[in-house]
């Protein structure tokens, strides 16, 4: 008994630890200088595997997401408008394109990558009440769907979700949760 109660001593200080503010807390500029720009281009801004994802899914699979404001990564500006966010992992790194009009304008490396917690997404994204009608046509819809599954082979986009914040003085971070993962962008705000 003795020794259980040692081991769970030990995993709780262990747990602790891990959580002590001052040791896992990350530096987001830190993060910024650190980063590198793409050292690569993509011919005429064609993502390689944009046709793959539109055959795979049923719809778009990626978040619209809409800038308020001027952002700037390194050399790179990106002026306030809708982008559509797609995560991707070329040379063995990860990036975001920003797309627009289905041309990708923007190459953004991801400063950190981290697997999304077990139930966030039925806690943050509401779902909306339906009245019998739209509940009617959702069941009907999901019934057609199911019949024809097999014929179409296209499944439903991951999930998706976004959230944004200063930081650190004129710092701006943009999160993109996409199916299992979280991506962590870092710009420069304001007065560059």
């Amino acid at each position: 008994m003795m020794k259980f109660m040692k081991k769970i001593l030990c995993l709780i200080i262990f747990i602790l630890f891990l959580n002590a503010p001052g040791i896992a807390s990350e530096s987001y500029p830190e993060l910024y200088k650190n980063t590198a720009p793409a050292d690569f281009e993509l011919i005429n801004g064609i993502d390689p595997y944009q046709n793959e994802d539109y055959y795979k899914f049923a719809y778009s699979p990626y978040p619209l997401f809409r800038l308020a404001l001027d952002v700037k990564f390194k050399n790179q500006i990106i002026p306030a408008g809708y982008y559509i966010l797609t995560p991707r992992n070329m040379h063995d790194r990860d990036f975001v394109f920003f797309k627009e009009n289905g041309k990708v304008k923007y190459i953004i490396p991801v400063v950190k990558k981290e697997v999304v917690e077990p139930g966030f997404y039925e806690t943050n994204i509401p779902t909306p009440q339906l009245t019998k009608w739209q509940s009617f046509c959702k069941s009907t819809k999901e019934g057609f769907y199911k019949l024809f599954k097999n014929s179409s082979k296209k499944s439903p986009p991951p999930q998706s979700f976004i959230r944004t914040e200063y930081i650190e003085g004129n710092m701006f971070l943009i999160i993109l949760y996409y199916g299992s993962f979280k991506y962590y962008l870092v710009f420069m705000s304001g007065n560059y």
